[in-house]
């Protein structure tokens, strides 16, 4: 395929994706990715390439604000710290005896 077109360009796009994409299972999938993009983007005017990080920080945004609804949002209250009150095990054993500085101030 030879695009000369911007519609050319879209059609050739989606083929490459689908093509890609039956290898997002691999483990070697996104070193792939990294270093085709690392290579194709080298040919890219420096304006292009700002857009082009622009365009992949909102998608990993959108990425982040999804994994974080899979996770749900813990409601507010639901966890609270607890503390033990360790002192609590000494109360018997003071052996009848008040203690002398109870009153210090």
């Amino acid at each position: 395929m030879n695009p000369f077109s911007r519609d050319a360009f879209t059609e050739f796009g989606k083929l490459l994706k689908n093509k890609i994409t039956q290898y997002e299972k691999s483990l070697y999938y996104a070193i792939f990715l990294e270093v085709s993009a690392h290579d194709v983007y080298m040919a890219l005017e420096i304006d292009d390439l700002k857009k082009m990080t622009n365009s992949l920080a909102m998608l990993c945004s959108e990425k982040q604000k999804q994994e974080k609804q899979k996770k749900g949002v813990i409601p507010e209250g639901e966890l609270k710290a607890t503390m033990k009150d360790d002192l609590a095990d000494y109360g018997g054993y003071d052996r009848g005896y008040v203690q002398d500085y109870e009153d210090f101030m």
